[in-house]
């Protein structure tokens, strides 16, 4: 019901949407906040490598950014953008040919790989540790899928709101997370007292921004040979220094 009631909500707003944001030269983005360090509100800000690299593809095109929180789902169904909610999308948002079928991906612009993150003092260190224990993962990822896929017997449990994850892990509701690598090392680097990073899985996952399936290719082209051009001209290795 939630996804149905989800969709309705968008369809209806449509209409105010293009009134509000028909006039603007924004670009106008899809995150799913918070995923430290790749998407994050601070101060009222969104920031993050994939924000602060799609302002700089922006600004390559000559727009200013507007970035809409809407979460992953939406996303990676492509309703965000087939309803006018936003031309693009930057959410940590790992290519699949089953993706594909309903989003247009841009060329890659970063790799990642899954990885076991556990409460410190949970005595687990690997997969098969987590047989008759609570691993939490984010509805809709590669990491719900790896974990599936993989599954020694864990109750796995989805959270929609990636930041839930961690409060969950805090809260000693889950013993681990999988999920990709970045945002679970970014949580040990902060919190080192409090949990591990075991496992790490090769998957050669690459990272893409999502458009909707069809009209998009003007703009699809457009980011892609900024994308280059701040990879050629050192801009993109600058952003990358900033969060890693």
């Amino acid at each position: 019901m939630k996804r149905l009631s989800y969709a309705l909500a968008v369809l209806m707003s449509t209409a105010l949407f293009a009134t509000a944001c028909g006039g603007s030269d924004a670009l106008v983005l899809c995150t799913d906040a918070p995923y430290p360090p790749m998407e994050m509100e601070i101060d009222g800000e969104f920031t993050g490598f994939d924000i602060e690299l799609m302002r700089a593809i922006a600004d390559e095109l000559g727009r200013d950014l507007e970035v809409n929180n809407i979460g992953f789902d939406p996303i990676t169904s492509g309703l965000a953008m087939e309803s006018g909610e936003c031309e693009i999308a930057a959410a940590s948002i790992t290519i699949t040919a089953e993706r594909a079928e309903n989003i247009n991906f841009s060329d890659p612009y970063f790799t990642a790989d899954q990885s076991l993150l556990v409460a410190a003092d949970s005595g687990i260190t690997n997969l098969a540790g987590f047989a008759g224990k609570n691993l939490g993962v984010q509805t809709g990822t590669t990491g719900e899928m790896y974990a599936n896929a993989n599954d020694p017997g864990a109750t796995i449990i989805s959270f929609e709101n990636p930041g839930d994850i961690f409060t969950a892990l805090a809260a000693g509701e889950v013993e681990g997370v999988l999920q990709d690598i970045v945002p679970n090392a970014e949580y040990v680097l902060n919190n080192p007292n409090d949990a591990d990073l075991v496992e790490t899985y090769p998957t050669d996952e690459s990272y893409g921004f999502a458009v909707k399936k069809e009209g998009s290719e003007d703009l699809l082209k457009s980011v892609n040979e900024a994308l280059a051009k701040l990879v050629e001209d050192g801009t993109y290795d600058q952003i990358y220094n900033d969060w890693f």
